[in-house]
């Protein structure tokens, strides 16, 4: 999982809300702070601060974090309270309160902020069915999560200019491997944009027997991925189906899975 505090506050106001709340969790999961905060009523005004509650050293990390990802103008308690994101434990004479982070929060940390959007390139003859449960998988887990193959280019469109905007908005490339595909000149122009655009990021899955380091078979035809793109694509951490079983693609798309932020414990 990318580290979510490090990532910029969103601006639409109920996302900020599960955002902090997220956050906090997160924190809290780390190690960097607790799961207990004070909150204190600051100048008479509908204005609160959120306050590392246990141990001495917790502003080292809470109090940087406040101001540079929230600027001071992170979601108030009232509303972390509305959402179920944190409790009374209690009210103090001078106005103030304690809070502890519930289970609601630390349920966020299962799965992105956003869903995330997957380009799934494959070859037909080979990695249809594997195509077809990577997809149907990444919908039950989130069901606004947008997964996106070919299937799915309306009727009369220009399937080159919809798959040059797909994967150009898409956080992951997921490319299925196969001695095959490495005929596709459909797959070589989806990679090609794929490596161009820096926000995606590529996950080579290997199945149907295909490893980096084998051979290409010229009785198949003409290659149509160059070696440039094999070499880069061996450079990312891929996943191997490691035999065509039920199990194999289910341990495997699972590990998909965690990689794009959803847990599957």
């Amino acid at each position: 999982m990318d580290n979510p505090l490090e990532q910029p506050a969103p601006n639409d106001p109920v996302e900020r809300v599960h955002t902090f709340a997220r956050d906090l969790a997160y924190g809290a999961t780390q190690g960097k702070w607790g799961s207990k905060f004070q909150v204190n009523l600051m100048r008479g005004e509908d204005w609160y601060s959120l306050t590392y509650f246990q141990g001495v050293d917790s502003d080292a990390n809470f109090v940087p974090y406040l101001e540079k990802k929230w600027a001071n103008n992170n979601p108030t308690s009232d509303l972390l309270e509305s959402y179920g994101y944190i409790s009374l434990v209690e009210r103090f004479e001078s106005g103030s309160r304690s809070y502890l982070l519930t289970s609601k929060a630390f349920d966020l940390l299962e799965k992105p902020t956003a869903p995330p959007s997957v380009f799934i390139s494959y070859a037909r003859r080979t990695s249809s069915a594997l195509a077809l449960l990577i997809e149907a998988r990444l919908k039950l887990e989130d069901r606004q999560l947008r997964a996106f193959i070919d299937k799915d280019i309306p009727l009369g469109d220009e399937w080159r200019d919809v798959l040059e905007a797909r994967i150009s908005a898409s956080q992951y490339f997921v490319c299925l491997l196969t001695m095959d595909t490495l005929t596709s000149k459909p797959i070589a122009e989806e990679l090609e944009i794929a490596l161009r655009t820096p926000t995606c990021k590529i996950i080579p899955i290997c199945h149907n027997g295909y490893r980096f380091s084998t051979p290409f078979n010229t009785d198949l035809g003409e290659r149509a991925l160059s070696s440039e793109m094999i070499d880069t694509l061996a450079t990312k951490n891929a996943l191997v189906v490691d035999t065509e079983s039920a199990a194999s693609y289910e341990d495997k798309v699972n590990r998909l899975l965690s990689r794009i932020g959803y847990s599957t414990i």
